[in-house]
């Protein structure tokens, strides 16, 4: 089974999000979550479902928020996009990858860090 969340428009108007898996082209409800009259509520719906896909495939969620930015770094609170580099996100993952120290985990094999 690999469950998806999935937003339908109901009669109502209103936005009902679901988890649904997906089996010989046979779709099947495995949670509603709820339904949303707004993005607000429906963003929060999403998340939940989320949150309970990874939980029920044993994966943990990464709380990269509660990490302390890197020295001479500030938080990424009002960051904007300026181009297309992926010069930010490698900064970040590499930060979390350093934090973690999973380059003593992984014997210091630079091939899992790139």
């Amino acid at each position: 089974m690999n469950p998806f969340v999935r937003k339908v428009r109901t009669a109502s108007g209103a936005t009902a999000v679901q988890i649904v898996s997906k089996s010989g082209g046979v779709r099947r409800i495995v949670e509603h979550l709820g339904s949303a009259h707004d993005e607000t509520e429906v963003a929060a719906l999403l998340e939940v479902g989320r949150q309970r896909i990874a939980a029920w495939q044993g994966q943990g969620m990464l709380d990269l928020e509660s990490l302390d930015p890197a020295p001479g770094r500030t938080g990424l609170v009002g960051a904007t996009v300026v181009s297309k580099r992926s010069a930010l996100l490698w900064e970040v993952l590499h930060g979390a990858y350093t934090c973690l120290d999973l380059g003593d985990a992984t014997g210091g094999d630079r091939a899992f860090e790139q």
